[in-house]
């Protein structure tokens, strides 16, 4: 067990200190960790919680998967599918009514958005914004319930300047702490460590996901401003 009880009852005050008052965290995960990881920092599927992911290489179906069976009107959800890929807008087009939510314009619901080049940061944001402003409006509940998923970062850090991917980071996150929002971003292991030294700052909070030999996965956190750093332990 990677943190004592002492330990992990410090965790866990300025964890959820973090949660009420809006935070953000950059998951570096191993594949075999991602879906577990995002599926723990979105909130149990038992949780009324509101969801907005930006996909820059996850597919539809497991973006909704991760949303689970938990309520899709654009009050609520929403998603900017910067994948480029054609099958996915195919998907959603070809979805019928009642398994995507209300409809616009050309079968796509208003919970969705595509964009054909995830490099336009200053379109990519204004997008995401427009679905976080409008869950924002629609939600009733405590800080928390707002949680924000990028999924992956990866390809912007392979295809934008490190000075532009940290501009773009900023607003974001800055955007879901100022919501009291739960935001995460995923990156892989393969990232250039400049890079994750880089925008490490823009987050309160680091947590690294790996997946054991027998198949388990583990956690390890960095709360910076708390100056916490755990053991590994497990990702249950």
């Amino acid at each position: 067990m990677g943190v004592a009880d002492s330990e992990a009852a410090a965790f866990s005050r300025e964890l959820a200190a973090l949660k009420r008052e809006g935070c953000n965290v950059l998951v570096v995960d191993d594949p075999g960790g991602e879906r577990a990881a995002c599926e723990r920092l979105l909130g149990g599927h038992d949780l009324d919680r509101h969801h907005v992911f930006l996909s820059t290489s996850v597919p539809l179906a497991d973006v909704l998967a991760r949303h689970g069976s938990r309520d899709r009107d654009a009050s609520r959800f929403g998603v900017v599918d910067a994948t480029g890929s054609d099958t996915t807008r195919s998907a959603v087009a070809a979805a019928p009514t009642g398994a995507v939510g209300p409809s616009l314009g050309a079968g796509e619901p208003e919970w969705y958005d595509d964009l054909d080049d995830p490099t336009d940061l200053e379109a990519l944001f204004a997008t995401v914004s427009s679905h976080l402003d409008r869950v924002v409006d629609g939600e009733q509940g405590a800080p928390g319930e707002l949680r924000f998923c990028l999924d992956s970062l990866d390809p912007l850090a392979d295809a934008v300047p490190e000075e532009s991917l940290f501009r773009f980071l900023h607003l974001l996150t800055s955007t879901v702490r100022d919501a009291r929002g739960m935001g995460h971003v995923h990156a892989s292991a393969g990232v250039h460590d400049e890079t994750i030294d880089a925008i490490e700052p823009l987050f309160d909070a680091t947590v690294y996901v790996e997946t054991r030999p027998d198949g388990a996965t583990q956690q390890r956190w960095v709360l910076r401003d708390a100056d916490i750093e755990t053991g590994w332990f497990e990702l249950a």
